[in-house]
């Protein structure tokens, strides 16, 4: 597991259906990255067309770093109260991918958003959000470029991020 810290913003808009059911579409943006790494080890030999080579740990190490995430979503929401709401979100996330390494750099994350979470309303206009939620992205790989790690080398990922958030903002 991994844990990184993220803030983001958030722009949305609700579509009152009646008195107890809203349509809220939006937007958001995160910042902050998470990295997943591989260490070579000095001991791990790498085929090559004509040679077994062995490869440096400190030029064999690699790491795919994922960050700048962004969320599409759309949010059917239950009414409680004049101040409270329940939701369910289902939305598209994206999230920039990079790698270091002598590796070749795979196609960016993209992936679907499931949560729920609840809004309350002070009469000032703040709202506190709280959401829990998760993303299945699709898989990403890479293979080695042949100079540092062999191009038999093959190295992937497969992440699922859950997630908790508090939020605060301003009603308009």
């Amino acid at each position: 597991g991994q844990v990184a810290p993220i803030t983001g913003m958030e722009i949305g808009y609700a579509i009152p259906i009646g008195s107890a059911f809203l349509i809220d579409i939006g937007a958001s943006m995160f910042q902050g990255a998470a990295k997943l790494e591989f260490h070579g080890d000095d001991d791990n030999e790498a085929e090559t067309d004509s040679e077994t080579t062995n490869f440096n740990s400190t030029t064999a190490d690699v790491s795919f770093k994922i960050d700048d995430l962004v969320n599409y979503y759309i949010a059917p929401t239950l009414v409680l109260s004049d101040t409270s709401s329940l939701y369910l979100k289902v939305g598209l996330t994206e999230a920039d991918v990079t790698v270091s390494g002598d590796i070749t750099t795979p196609g960016n994350l993209s992936g679907t958003t499931w949560a729920m979470g609840t809004r309350t309303v002070l009469s000032s206009g703040i709202f506190i959000k709280t959401e829990a939620g998760y993303t299945d992205y699709n898989a990403i790989s890479a293979v080695g470029l042949g100079n540092n790690i062999s191009s038999n080398n093959n190295y992937s990922a497969d992440p699922t991020v859950a997630f908790g958030t508090v939020s605060l903002g301003f009603r308009f």
